[in-house]
């Protein structure tokens, strides 16, 4: 294991992926031997949610994210089970409740961090660290610090575009954590950057297409860690 990689730590992605790939699979084969009722996978889909939100915060260190994926699950399984007596389309407007305490959660949690401006009227920050949610549209953004630290995107209905390749990382590390929910993002890195995906897609993508190369092998490799979680959506990392 090479220095860099005890210094950004496991890869979280293939834990969520792998946990619901075994709870799906071990439900449907109890189902087909007899142990289950007849039909239980189809009237319990939700319950997929809500495990998916638990691993997000035991595992993957995404309590905002995960809490709003369990009560996603329990609305829907509450649903399915007849006791919320309404159809699926009735429920919309609790998502966007669940939305929008998420964003509260995340702005609470987080008081001294930086915020971005979302006004298509600011396309560039020079602000080391950043935190911005587009609900029902998008922007595109020019990252021109030199200290880069961490960064915090959230996409529903939406989307976003995040152009770093004028600026640089604070020291050898540097955490974006970019999440899309029936949306997407586009996120554009310098070719001397090294990209460290930790993202997970369900239903959508989470995908590295970006290209490595260090022109001066005596500098020290500049690494962007980039975590989160797309749902019927995708991020997508690029040069």
């Amino acid at each position: 294991m090479s220095c860099r990689d005890n210094m950004i730590g496991p890869d979280r992605g293939p834990v969520v992926g792998g946990v619901v790939l075994i709870v799906v699979g071990t439900v449907l084969l109890l189902e087909k031997l007899g142990y289950l009722p007849r039909d239980f996978a189809i009237h319990f889909w939700p319950l997929i949610f809500i495990v998916i939100g638990i691993v997000k915060i035991v595992y993957a260190g995404g309590r905002a994210i995960g809490a709003a994926l369990i009560g996603v699950g329990v609305l829907l399984q509450l649903q399915q089970m007849g006791i919320l007596r309404v159809e699926l389309w009735q429920l919309w407007p609790a998502f966007l409740i669940i939305v929008g305490i998420v964003m509260l959660f995340q702005v609470l949690m987080r008081p001294n961090t930086p915020q971005v401006s979302n006004s298509p009227d600011v396309p560039e920050t020079d602000s080391p660290e950043f935190d911005s949610a587009y609900i029902f549209g998008g922007a595109e953004r020019h990252i021109n610090t030199k200290n880069f630290k961490s960064g915090r995107l959230f996409a529903m209905f939406g989307g976003y575009k995040i152009d770093f390749r004028h600026a640089d990382i604070q020291g050898d590390t540097a955490v974006l954590e970019a999440n899309a929910f029936f949306g997407g993002g586009e996120i554009i890195v310098p070719e001397h950057w090294f990209v460290a995906m930790h993202g997970v897609g369900i239903f959508g993508g989470y995908t590295d297409k970006s290209r490595h190369f260090q022109p001066d092998p005596t500098k020290p490799t500049k690494t962007l860690v980039v975590k989160g979680m797309a749902m019927f959506g995708g991020v997508e990392v690029k040069n």
